[in-house]
């Protein structure tokens, strides 16, 4: 009975609209038949129509849509803030009511897009040292268009991809450096940083290449030198030992070797530098004293 009342409503005889009130029509025809991709974090606004030319009522039939978004019942409009990222298939039905009821199907497909970032951090570079360092870009379409303003002399930037290079000549203290990205979505994403950039002196080093021969008994001091880095350094024996009596400072903040030896003989030992930077660069050297 119920396969042929369908059968009756679709051929729509007044009598039938009569005892049931309505009747089937054609098939809607759902457009448009693809959807944009979206960007995450970024608001979303799709209307999808049928060719019924509206009153229609929607709604997702299976599948989901991304975090973010919903489909409006009344309007089959497909909006809000996606905040999830990946592909996402459902399927939409679309019912117009009245006598005549047509309803329609189909399925989409809608990739939502990682949001588009650049990284803000570059590592410090070091005076008189090669540099390679490469710009921090997450999310977007590959390939990327790259643009660094700002850099300092010596460095070199890379727009086909990303990339800084050189060997700084002069220390710097820090700069701002503007970063902007351009990735090849349709449409594109545009992404800009200030990123601070700094270049670090050359490493400390140990200047001092022999110390003096003392005598025992007698006040021997002399200082252990070293350049470049960041002050205050700090001096330590690594290896060996110093001869009897003589001592570097308490608070080791120089290099000095001090104090009245009371042994004699030749006494080798390995001294270190730390500096004061983050992280520290230290350098060592092996050293001696004779005390006759």
């Amino acid at each position: 009975m119920t396969r042929l009342l369908r059968r009756m409503k679709s051929i729509c005889p007044i009598a039938l609209i009569i005892l049931l009130g309505s009747c089937e029509g054609p098939l809607l025809v759902i457009l448009p038949t693809a959807l944009p991709d979206g960007i995450e974090g970024t608001p979303y606004l799709q209307t999808l129509m049928t060719d019924a030319g509206g009153g229609e009522s929607w709604q997702i039939a299976s599948g989901r849509l991304p975090n973010g978004l919903t489909l409006g019942a009344n309007t089959g409009t497909i909006s809000g803030t996606p905040v999830e990222t990946g592909s996402f298939a459902f399927s939409v039905v679309s019912t117009q009511g009245g006598f005549t009821i047509r309803e329609g199907e189909r399925s989409f497909g809608l990739v939502i897009i990682p949001r588009l970032a650049v990284g803000g951090t570059l590592d410090a570079a070091r005076q008189g040292e090669p540099y390679m360092e490469q710009l921090d870009v997450t999310g977007g379409t590959p390939p990327y268009a790259y643009e660094l303003v700002g850099l300092p002399g010596g460095i070199v930037f890379d727009n086909s991809d990303g990339s800084l290079s050189g060997t700084p000549t002069q220390p710097d203290p820090g700069r701002t450096v503007r970063a902007t990205v351009t990735d090849s979505g349709a449409p594109p994403q545009v992404a800009s940083r200030n990123i601070f950039f700094e270049i670090k002196p050359p490493s400390v080093r140990i200047t001092t290449t022999s110390l003096p021969d003392g005598l025992q008994g007698f006040f021997y001091s002399n200082e252990v030198m070293a350049e470049g880095g960041f002050t205050p350094y700090s001096f330590r024996i690594t290896a060996g030992v110093l001869p009897g009596g003589l001592s570097l400072p308490n608070n080791r903040r120089t290099g000095v070797i001090s104090g009245i030896p009371t042994e004699t003989g030749t006494f080798n030992f390995t001294i270190e530098v730390m500096d004061d930077d983050l992280p520290a660069t230290l350098d060592t050297a092996d050293l001696t004293i004779v005390i006759d």
